[in-house]
């Protein structure tokens, strides 16, 4: 009787160790599938945030360029190239700006990537070289916080 009490208390034993085993290595692989999950996501939106910045200082520079050659000759290729450079960058910022919307955890993010866009898109109708710099000026700082903002995001 002895012999059986004690193979029952060890298969017991084995089953309760199984069980508690099993228990808390799901708890383990869903800590670590959600860190692995947050990481992805921290390295997305760190992804998505440079390359918006990237962007839009090349969508800054394309304007200014724009102004510069409009200004040199209104009528020229080199105005007209400059144009269209100009417009392919836009397009290249707001697909960036799109990324930023789909993946920003905050609206300040988001209203702050619009808001540089905004003031980006608005450099070439600068009237003169004090407003052209302004404007730029202007942008630039606003870049510098949309990163800001951004830099909590990845933390």
């Amino acid at each position: 009787m002895d012999a059986a009490l004690s193979t029952l208390i060890a298969v017991a034993g084995t089953l309760l160790g199984a069980v508690a085993t099993h228990v808390f290595q799901r708890k383990a692989d869903r800590r670590a599938q959600s860190f692995a999950a947050q990481q992805q996501l921290r390295a997305e939106r760190m992804a998505v945030y440079s390359d918006f910045a990237g962007a839009v200082t090349e969508f800054r520079r394309g304007q200014q360029d724009r102004w510069h050659r409009r200004n040199e000759d209104p009528h020229g290729d080199a105005a007209f190239e400059a144009r269209v450079e100009a417009h392919r960058l836009r397009g290249l910022a707001l697909q960036a700006l799109f990324r930023v919307q789909l993946i920003s955890s905050s609206q300040r993010i988001t209203d702050a990537a619009e808001h540089v866009y905004e003031l980006t898109s608005d450099i070439h109708e600068a009237a003169n070289r004090n407003e052209l710099s302004a404007k730029g000026a202007e942008a630039r700082q606003e870049l510098a916080n949309f990163v800001q903002l951004a830099a909590r995001d990845v933390r």
